[in-house]
């Protein structure tokens, strides 16, 4: 009996001390797999939140207004068209005002409620062909471009009554394919300024070096000075006065373009070349014809 009481002693000591040195199953665990899945619960239901938040009428309505509302962007819209509108009306103002300096740098003015520059004019000078008086008359029913300058001229004036010379022969080659002849020809004219020496003789010498249909005219000082007048055209004399034959004549360079019905059409200047004139007057023939 006390042997069995022994041995059952024994079996209970045994077991008690496995179980002392036995570790303890971690008592975290459970917890860190019940937080992880918490984690997870939680993320889960943010992200339903959000997907149904997104997707519900008021979110969409509330997401297009951001920071700035149409009522902003329309102001902002109003606001970048005003000043747009008038930084283009100041631009044209000065574009206009720029246009309006040089030509009356050149001596050209503006009548305003014709719209056309009042430039040309009536004028009697001599014709060097015949003697006789050549009027502004004579000029109606053709197209002609005027030139302004002496026969004693080193340089300058011969270039330019080339000029206008070539333009003449290319113009007029174009008119008579276009209308059999019958459209009004464009005619050449040579204006003196220096009346003292270019005599009718002289002139008509000299404009046939330039073209046959050139028309050379002169006249008196007066009338001259008056033609002058009339195109807004400056001549001065130079060097030595005392010298009767000796002096240049500074003067404007310009060549001007008359219609048909005698009116000013446009200037040329010295820097246009010869193809830029021939194209100019051919688009005003063209812009006239077909009034």
């Amino acid at each position: 009996m006390s042997s069995t009481i022994a041995r059952t002693a024994r079996s209970i000591t045994a077991r008690t001390a496995r179980s002392l040195l036995t570790p303890a199953p971690s008592t975290s665990a459970p917890f860190e797999r019940g937080a992880a899945l918490a984690n997870r619960l939680h993320r889960h239901g943010l992200d339903h939140q959000r997907r149904f938040a997104s997707s519900s009428p008021r979110a969409r309505v509330d997401a297009n207004k951001g920071p700035v509302g149409w009522t902003s962007l329309a102001l902002v819209s109003l606001t970048g068209a005003t000043c747009l509108y008038f930084y283009d009306r100041e631009r044209q103002r000065r574009v206009d005002g720029v246009r309006a300096a040089k030509t009356q740098s050149n001596g050209f003015q503006t009548n305003v409620a014709g719209g056309k520059a009042s430039v040309g004019g009536a004028f009697r000078l001599t014709d060097s062909r015949t003697g006789k008086a050549f009027t502004d008359k004579d000029l109606l029913g053709k197209w002609a471009m005027l030139y302004f300058g002496f026969t004693h001229c080193p340089d300058i004036c011969p270039d330019e009554l080339e000029k206008v010379a070539e333009v003449t022969t290319s113009i007029n080659s174009t008119l008579e394919k276009k209308h059999d002849g019958t459209a009004a020809r464009l005619v050449p004219v040579f204006i003196s300024i220096d009346p003292s020496r270019d005599t009718a003789k002289r002139v008509k010498e000299y404009v046939k070096e330039f073209h046959a249909d050139m028309i050379g005219l002169t006249g008196s000082e007066k009338q001259c000075e008056d033609a002058a007048r009339k195109y807004r055209v400056y001549y001065r004399k130079t060097g030595d006065e005392a010298a009767k034959d000796d002096y240049l004549v500074d003067h404007s360079i310009i060549t001007y373009l008359l219609n048909p019905e005698g009116e000013f059409v446009t200037f040329y200047g010295k820097n246009t070349t010869e193809k830029e004139v021939i194209a100019s007057v051919r688009g005003h023939i063209e812009a006239y014809e077909n009034q």
